[in-house]
């Protein structure tokens, strides 16, 4: 996974610019409004900091994550007020009720599934009551592994409903979830889009 997002930062930015019906910015909407200014906000997955994390950074006092020190490189480059960790989502540790609003765009996916509902329950700890998480996770269930963008890729994800299941039991409010369909330059692919909050 690190070596495969090394090897492709540049092209990974100008790919993402290329999808089309992301609804990133709509979520991140309604994520940022219900948070106050100058919260702390852990961004899991952050890449080169585009656009999420630098939208991010003009409200809140953002961390980003990823396990790509080339993606890291070009993130403390765009977003110079935010700071950043290299690390593993499986191994991340935060203490309890570090933030009040967590974000994970396109990365649990990379996770194994079998690990989703232990990543869920810490990023649950992590969180203040109250706090919010907004993620993006597979619609579909099943792994996937081969050729993505050049470089070896794994995806691993459980279906729409279980994964909703799964953020329940994590002690997630659901305030917002829905399968959004969007136009990859490769072909369409669909998520799951849930904003949870953290139960007080």
């Amino acid at each position: 996974m690190q070596a495969g997002y090394d090897a492709m930062a540049e092209h990974y930015v100008d790919w993402g610019g290329r999808v089309e019906g992301d609804p990133r910015a709509r979520f991140l909407e309604e994520f940022s409004r219900s948070l106050p200014e100058g919260a702390r906000v852990l961004d899991l997955g952050c890449g080169a900091g585009v656009p999420s994390t630098q939208l991010l950074a003009e409200r809140f006092e953002v961390v980003g994550v990823d396990i790509s020190q080339a993606q890291l490189r070009l993130a403390k480059k765009n977003v110079p007020q935010a700071s950043f960790i290299q690390a593993d989502l499986a191994e991340l540790t935060f203490p309890d009720e570090e933030f009040a609003g967590i974000t994970a765009f396109y990365s649990i996916s990379h996770v194994p599934r079998e690990e989703h509902a232990e990543l869920f329950r810490r990023t649950a700890a992590w969180l203040e009551p109250g706090g919010l998480l907004l993620a993006t996770l597979g619609a579909g269930g099943g792994d996937w592994t081969g050729e993505w963008l050049g470089v070896p890729m794994f995806f691993s994800s459980y279906d729409a409903d279980t994964n909703r299941a799964l953020l329940n039991a994590a002690g997630f409010e659901l305030l917002h979830d829905e399968v959004v369909e969007m136009q990859e330059p490769e072909g369409a692919a669909s998520f799951l889009w849930a904003l949870g909050r953290k139960s007080r």
